[in-house]
């Protein structure tokens, strides 16, 4: 291949991939808050927390923390440049890991099958482009890589530099074992390959690199604790968490899950390239690819991993079948082939583009969701303690913290399994559970993400606004706040005090917001404000099969003439 053809597909895949990145990120409604704030105690303090400090329900609880580093990396990096800096840095790194395996990909790929495995690869790392620690794991992996294959192929100085990356990885993110596990597979395919001489320079040198990154890992803030956690970290997990389900067993939940028809795919087209050419096959490459097929499927959360992990064998051993495979035509067939395939591959990446653009939009910077609502707490001089929910009490804290802490946030280990389990989600089902635990912790408001879709939120909704006991003050298409009915409160109350019948707050402009507030309505039993949205939303977008059929059952039940019109439009549209 000629470097200029080199070059163009690969920006071409480099452009795919930021079409992929390039779009508002929600990482603030996740955890990212809490990592800046975590970075900022650690820069100032010089100490790594080593209990919960954030909750006031369990602040002693203990806690390993192994993105430290990473949060330092990310608080101090928006000290200086703000949250662009942040943005920058994540396309940095990501376009670095993507560098490093596609310039070794392309060293023996053909053109055409480096561009098709590109865009079918990179849909699955779409899965997850958020702002997390775990960007710096994707390009420690990619360098772990890219250097063991080098060094499969001669001696390289740089099989060394895996020691001194094994130890900030440690220190950077919980999947540091990751690249101790992918360093031993390639002692195994040493030891299989040169089986009649085991003691050889190379896997020699390659055994003690592996236990040295195995010493590496014990140079972290908890010692051993912290180098064997990853082991144990499930061990107290209360809490179901999407990202770390089975993607089989979220698509028997109902979970639409794009990307795991991209990893099906993946993994049926290696698997064939592979048996194709089996006797031609390397162990290593065999042993990348089953290992991280398994690690994908046990977690949705591993589909980058298998992405790093197997794209470099999976170009090289589809290329090589392409070029076994066009030797049985003649110079001018081949042309002909060669030059339809490129045609069918450039509209093929067309079609992927515009479906990757229509899933996030394009963009630059952040959205936090729950700002709104955390000025007006602070605005309205609102105080706890606090209830809230899971999803949120990242957020909060780096909001609130430390004049406010949180009931529970989004890190299940930093809690008791039993807390989590027996208390939080119980309490949400059980209101005299809840005025129990109320009365303990003497809540004082509730701040809650609405957005929330588990059972026990949705029935913890349901059930207070009813509660005359509690009211609510603040609505907006993801927050909810509630402040208890005592005199304390009656100020904020009688300003914006709203009872379940009175729900009249501003209606977003956009479809998503309109769609999460109409969500909302429907599950607390507001018919009319639902009503409402769902006649804006038919004004966005007028053949909705879902809008149309809701807001035909409501006129339905409530006699309305119209709503035989919207039955028969949702009946012309659903089909």
């Amino acid at each position: 291949m000629s470097r200029s053809l080199a070059l163009s597909v690969f920006l071409i895949s480099c452009l795919f991939l930021l079409l992929g990145y390039l779009h508002t990120s929600t990482a603030f409604d996740q955890d990212l808050g809490r990592h800046l704030l975590t970075g900022k105690i650690i820069t100032y303090s010089l100490h790594v927390p080593t209990t919960n400090l954030f909750s006031y329900t369990y602040p002693v609880f203990p806690f390993i923390n192994h993105h430290w580093l990473s949060e330092v990396v990310f608080y101090n990096l928006t000290t200086v440049t703000g949250t662009t800096g942040l943005f920058l840095l994540s396309l940095l790194l990501i376009v670095a890991t993507w560098g490093l395996v596609a310039r070794d990909a392309l060293r023996k790929a053909h053109p055409l099958i480096f561009l098709v495995l590109s865009v079918i690869y990179l849909r699955i790392l779409f899965e997850r482009t958020d702002i997390r620690p775990e960007l710096f794991s994707f390009l420690f992996l990619a360098t772990v890589v890219t250097i063991l294959y080098r060094y499969k192929e001669k001696f390289t100085k740089l099989i060394f530099l895996l020691i001194p990356l094994e130890l900030l990885w440690t220190n950077m993110h919980i999947y540091f074992p990751i690249g101790i596990l992918i360093t031993l597979l390639f002692v195994i395919d040493n030891l299989v390959t040169h089986r009649k001489n085991l003691l050889n320079p190379q896997t020699k040198t390659l055994i003690a690199v592996l236990f040295l990154m195995g010493l590496t890992t014990l140079l972290n803030p908890h010692g051993i604790s912290g180098a064997t956690y990853p082991l144990r970290v499930f061990q107290n997990y209360g809490y179901t968490i999407e990202e770390n389900q089975n993607p089989f067993f979220l698509l028997s939940l109902g979970f639409t899950k794009p990307s795991l028809l991209y990893v099906e795919l993946a993994v049926g087209i290696v698997l064939i390239a592979f048996l194709a050419r089996f006797k031609k096959t390397r162990l290593i490459d065999w042993l990348l690819f089953i290992t991280f097929t398994a690690i994908a499927f046990n977690a949705v959360r591993n589909f980058p991993l298998f992405v790093f992990a197997t794209f470099i064998p999976a170009v090289r051993s589809l290329s090589e079948l392409l070029l076994t495979s066009l030797k049985n035509f003649s110079p001018q067939k081949r042309l002909i082939i060669i030059r339809l395939a490129y045609f069918l591959v450039l509209i093929f990446i067309v079609w992927q583009g515009r479906s990757v653009i229509a899933l996030h939009g394009l963009g630059i910077g952040f959205a936090e969701s729950a700002k709104s609502a955390l000025t007006f707490f602070e605005k309205e001089k609102l105080h706890g303690p606090i209830f809230n929910n899971f999803d949120i009490g990242s957020y909060i804290e780096y909001r609130l913290y430390p004049r406010e802490k949180v009931f529970i946030d989004g890190r299940p280990e930093a809690y008791p399994a039993s807390f989590i389990q027996d208390t939080y989600i119980k309490m949400q089902t059980d209101p005299a559970l809840f005025a129990k635990v109320s009365k303990k912790h003497n809540f004082n408001t509730i701040v809650f993400s609405h957005t929330d879709q588990t059972p026990w939120a949705e029935a913890f909704l349901r059930s207070i606004v009813h509660d005359p006991d509690w009211i609510t003050v603040y609505l907006d298409p993801m927050m909810i706040i509630l402040v208890r009915n005592v005199p304390d409160n009656q100020k904020v109350i009688k300003a914006f005090g709203k009872q379940l019948q009175n729900y009249s707050f501003p209606l977003p402009g956009d479809e998503k917001s309109l769609r999460t507030l109409g969500h909302f309505y429907g599950e607390i039993g507001l018919t009319k404000q639902l009503e409402e949205i769902l006649l804006r939303l038919v004004g966005l977008e007028a053949n909705n099969c879902n809008t149309l059929t809701v807001l035909a059952q409501i006129y339905s039940q409530e006699n309305n003439p119209a709503a035989g019109l919207y039955s028969q439009r949702a009946q012309a549209v659903c089909r």
